[in-house]
Parts: structure tokens; C-alpha cells; sequence
């Protein structure tokens, strides 16, 4: 090797060991105090052992300080590129709290934008760690790197439904950078140390807290108690999704039973249809292995959504939940359910709808809310799902959950009903309140009133069981066939085997456009 080499090559390890040193031990050591790993302890965490091949390590801020010296900015805060999890290629970037507290700089914004370029041209997922306060600020140039901003945006939006994008949020998040792990696929926040705010006023103690984004925004998926337990959550998460809308998500061997039938669902329904139940019991007696992997578990609970198997294979689950709020319909569970639904469609991974829900409430209080707009985005959204569909009705149908839910001729491929099941346009309760007003009144007055009352909801309640608007196929809102619910899983099993290479289309559009 020639000496002229030397040079160069003692040029590149000194510009490896100031990387590996970050901002410094005394940064690294605080980083530690706080509870966080470093930007590159989390990559190694996430990647298979060695197969991290670093992009963009020789990059620095490239402009003058306050004082006319050059700010140290090893990678300019940002360490990024190629890895391997489980043997799957993925691009990943990790902002670095220990340069000038992760804010991000004019050089590193563009790095990560063109990763974000470089994942959806090779059709891979790209994982976003997020430990920043900010953009970085300059007398001279104000706010920097938000030209490379916009490039950044674009890219996700543009590749949104092409690869699963992923982020975490392991610091804080501030700023402008805060709008970029919210155009993710899903996000996944350390409770203790996560922190996600754009900016203004902080008006609540929560405010911009994982629990906060968790229970109230709805912007987070996953809830973590450590940087380690995040990144399991992304290795987890990434069990259930396809390399690229191309793919399909790996099927595995099964070791549950596809045809095992399930006693215990007999007993999981009260007998009393004004008690409810968890709908979790249902999803963990049906699925391989009761391993039901939820998301926005605590973002109105009364939808339930998250990825389980059937026989190995990944499906998506929406299910209302009677336990949490009757399982109704209202505006913040329309819209967790549509992004799920939406994601699903996006990479052709079926979804099992179950459904027991009196529907959307009515009143001036859910009007004033948007009920009505949150809800035409179910109907657009079911109304363009291309993937294989499976509901499964388990009690009550009533009103719109009837066509949201797909129990209807929305274009599920199978729909299955257990025998409980009561099709109505509202709930039977109400209608004998508003037919048998006069009868009820003449009740009250004679002391009888609970004995009519129930005379009348029991002819009502048989009229629109299942087992009564079955006896008409098409005319009347009703299942493929009413099944004994303990061989609900062979059905979903069976029914997700005939799908697996199903093709439907919509007609063909420059895009469709979905309420507001």
C-alpha cells in the first residue's frame, strides 16, 4: 500500500473515532443518568450483531459558530443506514441527544431525507429514533434545515402505503421535526422519557407525555417503559408487516390447532344482554396461542385493534369492545379504526371485523363532536378495501355499524354470526319506547308497565334475531351463515385460506377522496 493511502486512511479512522465518541463522555454519561441509550447503542440494540453499515458518517455541520469556531458535530447529530432485523433488511436513523442536544441541523435533515429516499426505492422499512429538541438556530439563518424539512415530509407522504415506516420517540421531540414521526405507520413512545410537542403553550401537567399521546392526542401506538422494551415492541411489530406492499407478511408454522373448537366462548357472553363483556376473552380464544399484539390500547378502548394469527397467518383485528362504553361508534374510535383498516388495505394483510355494538350514538353532544363526518369516513374507508375480509358478528348490529363493520354488502368475503346475533336499525329498546308509547303509558298507569314492556321487546327482539332475518338472504341485513361459536376459529381459519389470493379492484380513479 502506498504511504500516499496512509493519509487518507488515518483521515477516515479519526473521523470514525470522533463518531464513536459522539458529543463527548460526559454526554454519553448524562444520556446514560437520564435512563436513555446512545443514538448508536440503539441501533445496535434493533440491528442483528455486525450488519450495520453506517451512511453519511463523514458529515458535520458545515458553518461557522457565534464565535468564528466550527461546533464539533460528529455525523451532525445524526447516525443512520443500512441494517438487518431477523435477517430483513431495513434502513434506520437515530438522532443524537449527545450533539447539541439531538437538534437538528441543516446537514443531518438532508441525510435523513435522503435515507427515507433511498428505503422506498429499495422497498424497504425505514425506522425513525427520535431524541432531538429541535432545529437548531442561527443568527444569520434563523431556523436551519427546514428547505430539507420539506424533502423529508414529501418522502414519507410519498412512500406512505409502500413501506412500512416506523418511528420511536426515546427523548423529546420538538419543533418542526415533531410532524415527521406522526407521518409514520406507527409510534412508539419510552413513557418515561418520550416527549412530543410542536410548540406554543404547554396548558396541562400531561401535555406532550407518552400518556397524553397515548389516551388523548392518538397519536401513539405503543407505550414503553424503557428504550430496550421499545425496541423489542419494533422487532415485534415488524413479525406482523410485509417487507413492501409487493409482499405479503411471513406466514410461520403453527403449533395451535386450526380446527380446535373452544368450550369456554360458550360462557364468555352474559346471559343478560345488559352486561357486558371483553371482547379481549373472544380474541384470545380464537387466535394461535391467545397472542393478540394490540395497538392504541388505551385510545378509545371501546375499539379494539391489533395483529394476532390464524394458523400462522397475520391478520389485522378490529373488534368493538361492549365492556368499554357499550362499544359504541363515537368519533375517536371511527378514526382509530379507519388508520388501522387503511394500513392493512395498504399491504393486502386481511382484517377480521368482530362486531357487538349498539353503533353511533345519537344526541346533540356526539353532533356537535362530528359523529356523522368521523363515521362517512368508515364508509369510504371499508368502501375501498381491496384485502381479504372476514366479519364475525357476535351480539348486536344495530343502526350503522350494520354497513361501517361490514355486515353487510360492503364487500366483506365471508361474514359469520353466532345465533345471539340481533340485526335492527336502532336499538330494539328504543323502537318499543317509540311504537308502543300509547300501550306503555296505559301500562304505567295500571302498575304493569314492566310486564308490557318486555312483552313487547321480546316480539321485537325475536323479529330481528339472526335467526329469524336469516330466512332471508339478500333482503334484509344478515350473515353468510350463523355458526355454533365454538368452531369460530376453524371458519376464520378456513375463510382466510380461500382469500389468501383473492383479487378485487375499484374502478379505476386519479385518487378517491375521503370526507373530512
Amino acid at each position: 500500500m502506498g504511504k500516499w493511502m496512509n493519509g487518507y486512511l488515518e483521515k477516515l479512522a479519526a473521523n470514525r473515532r470522533e463518531n464513536l465518541e459522539a458529543g463527548g463522555l460526559e454526554r454519553i454519561n448524562l444520556q446514560h443518568e437520564l435512563g436513555k441509550l446512545t443514538a448508536r447503542e440503539r441501533i445496535e440494540q434493533l440491528a442483528d450483531p455486525g450488519s450495520f453499515e453506517e451512511i453519511g458518517s463523514l458529515v458535520r455541520e458545515f458553518r461557522l459558530g457565534l464565535e468564528g469556531d466550527a461546533r464539533p458535530s460528529p455525523s451532525d447529530g445524526v447516525v443512520m443506514g443500512l441494517a438487518e432485523v431477523n435477517g430483513r433488511p431495513l434502513m434506520v436513523y437515530s438522532l443524537d441527544f449527545t450533539v447539541m442536544s439531538g437538534a437538528i441541523g441543516d446537514q443531518g435533515i438532508w441525510k435523513i431525507a435522503e435515507l427515507v429516499q433511498m428505503a422506498g426505492q429499495q422497498q424497504m422499512p425505514i425506522i425513525g429514533i427520535f431524541d432531538s429538541a429541535g432545529s437548531r438556530f442561527s443568527f444569520k439563518d434563523g431556523y436551519v434545515g427546514l428547505n430539507g424539512l420539506g424533502q423529508l415530509v414529501r418522502s414519507y407522504c410519498l412512500y406512505s402505503g409502500v413501506i412500512p415506516q416506523i418511528s420511536l420517540i426515546l427523548g423529546p421531540c420538538t419543533g418542526p421535526i415533531a410532524q415527521v414521526p406522526v407521518l409514520s405507520d406507527f409510534l412508539i413512545i419510552n413513557r418515561n422519557t418520550g416527549f412530543l410537542w410542536w410548540g406554543g403553550d404547554i396548558g396541562s401537567d400531561d401535555a406532550g407525555s407518552a400518556e397524553f399521546h397515548m389516551e388523548k392526542s392518538g397519536q401513539c401506538d405503543l407505550l414503553a417503559d424503557s428504550d430496550e422494551e421499545a425496541i423489542d415492541q419494533v422487532k415485534q411489530l415488524l413479525t406482523f408487516i410485509p417487507q413492501n406492499f409487493r409482499e405479503k407478511p411471513l406466514t410461520i408454522k403453527a403449533s395451535d390447532d386450526p380446527e380446535r373448537a373452544e368450550e369456554a366462548l360458550l360462557d364468555v357472553m352474559p346471559d343478560n344482554p345488559k352486561f357486558t363483556y371483553d371482547i379481549h376473552e373472544v380474541i384470545e380464544l380464537i387466535v394461535d396461542d391467545a397472542a393478540f399484539f394490540e395497538l392504541k390500547e388505551d385510545f378509545a378502548p371501546n375499539m379494539v385493534v391489533g395483529f394476532a394469527r390464524f394458523d400462522g397467518m397475520v391478520t389485522g383485528i378490529a373488534a368493538t369492545n361492549p365492556d368499554e362504553f357499550s362499544g359504541i361508534m363515537e368519533p375517536n374510535s371511527s378514526d382509530k379504526y379507519d388508520r388501522f383498516i387503511m394500513f392493512l388495505d395498504a399491504f393486502n394483510i386481511p382484517l377480521l371485523t368482530i362486531s357487538d355494538t349498539p353503533a353511533f350514538p345519537p344526541g346533540d353532544k356526539w353532533e356537535r363532536l362530528g359523529v356523522i363526518r368521523h363515521g362517512a369516513k368508515n364508509l369510504h374507508g371499508y368502501s375501498h378495501l381491496t384485502n381479504p375480509k372476514i366479519t364475525l358478528v357476535l351480539r348486536r348490529s344495530y343502526g350503522g355499524s350494520n354497513i361501517v363493520l361490514g355486515c353487510s354488502k360492503m364487500g366483506p368475503d365471508f361474514i359469520y354470526g353466532w345465533p345471539t346475533v340481533e340485526f335492527a336499525p336502532t336499538g330494539p329498546e328504543s323502537i318499543v319506547q317509540a311504537v308502543f308509547h300509547k300501550e306503555l303509558t296505559k301500562a304505567k298507569q295500571e302498575g304493569n308497565y314492566e310486564e308490557v314492556y318486555d312483552f313487547f321487546l321480546s316480539i321485537l327482539k325475536e323479529h330481528f334475531s339472526v335467526m329469524t332475518m336469516g330466512k332471508t338472504f339478500t333482503t334484509y341485513y344478515t350473515v353468510h351463515e350463523v355458526i355454533d361459536p365454538r368452531q369460530t376459529r376453524a371458519r376464520i381459519v378456513k375463510a382466510l385460506r380461500a382469500t389468501a389470493n383473492k383479487h378485487e379492484e375499484v374502478p379505476q380513479k386519479r385518487r378517491f377522496i375521503k370526507p373530512a
